[in-house]
């Protein structure tokens, strides 16, 4: 098959060494932290160079030499906000723009018009095929990109010490850079490959037609072809529900890591965070950085186990198997049901059934009666602070189980906490679209003077509880909520459906200083287009969106 670069053949005759012509196009100070606006250049293409846009920041009084290279998304470009959370944990950060030309902006990276489909915005099927060469790709060209932004960070340092953060098609590029290039760590956000199994459910027994551009794009493109050759410790941070990310399969590229870095590199999953990565991750990234750039002693447990198991007393039971060489302080283990679209599966915490022990711990897994198909994870938070997950078991269920749960219409109540809930759009509210640093914005469960508690958000809910079959909508069933504001406000409902890729969605006016209850049948609910919406049923994704802060309790089905 012709023109099958591999991660090691696509990169052997690439020119890292031209000089890069740095040049700071403006700069200012900001509560102590310095944001500059640089370029530099890259590769030659054969038509002129690339010249690249970034943002470089630092501490003013003291400039860390070690550096983390951020590649963002690539429909996004410099955040400093995001900067500045890693300057404030005392790094340097240099962000690059790797998307090129858009709309109106004005600072982005210039390449050439021999590749301009580098430039995101025009690179057409270059993003997801290989028609000829991976080299004749845009992200071939984002690569080159990481490979002299790591030049200009040393020369700009003087040191070695540099990492790479990549947030989902960044992420993509960073795996390829702990390839083309050496860094001290990469962290790969929402990124584990397996592009070309897009749409492709691993867990339905379907093989994929794979001709010989695909072969071409596995090889050359795809991060799991990355995974055995990476040169460094890799940190992967993945959410659940996260419709472009392919969570499942994600553990199948960390297995698939370099062993010579494996036992250094780590896997977390953020559950209930739609799409974005939660505390305890993102607080597991700045240990692995600390390690890995500041040399700093920061015990990495190996990942955590957990099987799905029948207890003595006929119970359905996972059991979570710790690294005995660290002391654990926490561990928790979430059961999905029945739902192979891992981006609309509802996870749920288990309830723990013994004491924790320093190897192990079991989980009543109290699923639903007419349950086929279970899914398990788990986490393991260590004394050092640092917490890791298992891989995602998914396990066939036949027979029946003491702990098995008959149908419930109760979808949340201010017993289950926060239960089921996400932010609605947590990309407005976490730092970089991305990161959730601090619990400000998470719901929570508040009480009102008169002893009265709801689920309290400033940003929206979000329920995937619907694809559950415990919870799911009978024929017929009307939706009943309580929602409290302080004052009159507009609330709207907004069904989505996945398998359509339609919203159906309603306004309710809330009269504001009391509890009030909503009764709504599916037809209230329109499309864009006025139609109604039939009938309540799974697959659907439920949101409450509102322009003030609210509490909800007492979701149902009546």
């Amino acid at each position: 098959m012709p023109n099958i670069l591999t991660p090691l053949s696509l990169w052997e005759s690439f020119n890292p060494c031209l000089d890069t012509s740095p040049a700071v196009v403006s700069s200012k100070e900001e509560n102590g932290i310095v944001f500059e606006r640089v370029s530099f250049s890259a590769r030659e293409t054969g038509e002129g160079r690339v010249r690249v846009a970034a943002g470089y920041a630092y501490d003013l009084k003291s400039p860390a030499d070690e550096t983390v290279i951020i590649f963002p998304d690539s429909k996004e470009t410099i955040d400093e906000e995001l900067m500045k959370v890693f300057v404030r944990r005392g790094y340097s950060v240099l962000m690059v723009d790797y998307r090129g030309a858009w709309g109106d902006c004005d600072f982005y990276t210039v390449y050439p018009e021999n590749i301009r489909y580098a430039n995101f915005a025009e690179c057409g099927r270059r993003y997801d095929f290989v028609d000829d060469s991976a080299v004749e790709t845009c992200w071939y060209e984002w690569t080159a990109v990481g490979i002299y932004a790591k030049k200009y960070a040393k020369e700009r340092s003087g040191s070695d010490e540099i990492a790479v953060v990549g947030l989902r098609d960044g992420g993509e590029v960073a795996w390829k850079l702990g390839v083309a290039e050496q860094f001290r760590c990469i962290i790969p956000v929402c990124a584990a490959g397996w592009r070309a199994y897009s749409g492709i459910n691993k867990y339905v027994s379907i093989e994929p037609d794979l001709d010989e551009e695909r072969y071409r794009f596995i090889a050359g493109i795809d991060s799991q072809a990355y995974a055995p050759y990476v040169r460094c410790p890799v940190l992967m941070l993945c959410s659940t529900n996260d419709a472009r990310f392919d969570y499942d399969r994600a553990y199948d590229t960390f297995s698939r890591i370099n062993s010579q870095f494996i036992s250094d590199s780590a896997i977390a999953y953020s559950v209930q965070c739609n799409s974005c990565i939660g505390m305890k991750s993102t607080n597991d990234m700045f240990m692995f950085l600390d390690k890995n750039l500041k040399n700093r002693q920061v015990f990495v447990p190996k990942p955590a186990d957990i099987s799905v198991e029948v207890d003595e007393e006929s119970n359905l039971v996972a059991r979570a198997i710790f690294d005995d060489q660290g002391i654990v302080e926490s561990c928790g283990t979430y059961v999905a049901e029945d739902c192979i679209d891992s981006s609309l599966r509802e996870w749920t915490a288990c309830e723990q059934k013994n004491k924790i022990t320093p190897v192990g711990q079991d989980f009543y897994l109290d699923i639903f009666e007419n349950t086929g198909t279970v899914f398990v994870l788990c986490y393991v938070k260590y004394i050092n602070g640092f917490t890791v997950w298992s891989k995602i078991v998914a396990k066939k269920i036949s027979g029946k189980f003491r702990n098995m749960r008959s149908k419930c219409r109760v979808m949340y109540s201010d017993k289950d906490d926060v239960g089921p809930f996400s932010v609605d759009d947590p990309e407005t509210c976490a730092v970089g679209g991305t990161f959730f640093i601090n619990s400000d914005a998470l719901p929570r469960v508040v009480e009102n003077s008169s002893g009265v508690k709801g689920l309290y958000t400033e940003h929206g809910l979000k329920t995937f509880r619907m694809n559950n079959p415990m919870f799911a909508p009978n024929p017929g069933s009307i939706l009943k909520l309580d929602i409290f504001s302080d004052e009159p406000v507009n609330v709207k409902l907004v069904f989505f459906d996945a398998n359509a890729g339609e919203e159906f969605s309603n306004d309710f006016e809330i009269v504001g200083g009391v509890w009030q209850s909503i009764l709504a049948e599916s037809k209230l609910f329109k499309n864009s287009n006025g139609t109604a919406l039939p009938a309540f049923a799974s697959n659907f994704v439920l949101s409450i969106k509102c322009t003030k802060p609210f509490a909800v309790n007492n979701v149902m089905w009546l």
